[in-house]
């Protein structure tokens, strides 16, 4: 792996390329603040596999740094996993918002640190994979039908970032690391929008990823005010976690969540397109493994039951 640490502590961050270079990865670079960092990017004559990035650090924290490392090409997407002292829900969901794919907290165990390594590395080759041959993916159901639709396939770095969603690994990331952090129960907003499928194929194939992309930056843009992290799960499915593990109730995401696509709806050149809420619930879990396995369950199961 070609991994690049950015710490302002020295004695961390000696540690960090001392422990990196230890596990044989290929191309180890440290930076001591968000600056040093952009410099050694565009320096590198590599693109790096993995950054990890403190979150207090002068002039620039690594929540800012996130935003200036998505923009440079070839780094739309690549693992960026935050080192941070800073132990609470907000952090952790700022974090994932601008573009964090995972999180740990310090002091941390160096074993544990490469098994997040060892998961971006595989998170990597899933991703190009994916992208070489999408009919693959696990979440591509009646991939016949959904192939050429928007939303049902991987958005290309300029479109996830366009449309304010949070990719789904990293979801499910944050899902963990404040369940590990802070125990307890959550609440997971589900919200499926009605025959999405059927929708988007009635709209002209060159239009299909404006409009939901559109669609998604809206729904985003307007769940964020209720404080809500976004995901899509296929087939007209959205996930959203509250950072402050608790969820607005059920009436407000409905008419946010409506107005929002509405919204997106009425933006939209072409007539005649409808898109509506089919349901939408908060359900609590008790565990971030029961999470996963219940948002999957949802995502086929309660799209028949009204908001």
């Amino acid at each position: 792996m070609r991994i690049l640490a950015v710490e302002d502590n020295q004695d961390l961050r000696n540690l960090l390329e001392e422990y990196l270079r230890t596990q044989d990865h290929e191309y180890v670079r440290t930076a001591a603040s968000g600056k040093e960092a952009l410099e050694v990017i565009h320096g590198a004559p590599v693109i790096f596999d993995c950054l990890l990035l403190d979150i207090q650090m002068p002039e620039m924290t690594g929540i800012e740094l996130i935003s200036h490392i998505r923009k440079i090409e070839g780094y739309e997407f690549v693992p960026i996993i935050m080192l941070t002292g800073v132990k609470n829900n907000e952090s952790i969901a700022k974090a994932f918002v601008a573009g964090a794919w995972d999180y740990i907290v310090k002091p941390f165990e160096f074993f544990d640190l490469e098994a997040r390594i060892h998961g971006a590395e595989l998170r990597n080759a899933e991703y190009v994979r994916h992208l070489r041959r999408p009919h693959e993916s696990p979440n591509q159901e009646n991939f016949d039908i959904l192939k050429e639709l928007a939303l049902d396939r991987a958005l290309v770095p300029s479109e996830l970032s366009e449309s304010g969603l949070v990719p789904q690994d990293a979801f499910e990331n944050c899902i963990m690391r404040m369940q590990s952090e802070f125990g307890g129960g959550m609440q997971i907003a589900v919200i499926v929008l009605q025959d999405f499928a059927k929708v988007l194929s009635s709209i002209p194939e060159g239009q299909r990823v404006n409009f939901s992309v559109s669609l998604a930056r809206k729904l985003t843009d307007a769940l964020s005010s209720l404080n809500l992290i976004v995901t899509y799960r296929s087939n007209g499915v959205f996930a959203a976690l509250s950072p402050a593990l608790k969820t607005q109730s059920n009436l407000n995401i409905v008419d946010v969540a409506t107005a929002a696509i509405q919204s997106a709806t009425e933006d939209f050149s072409a007539s005649g397109i409808t898109v509506k809420i089919d349901y939408c619930r908060t359900k609590a879990f008790s565990t971030s493994s029961d999470t996963i396995v219940v948002l999957d369950q949802l995502a086929s199961s309660l799209g028949a039951i009204p908001a």
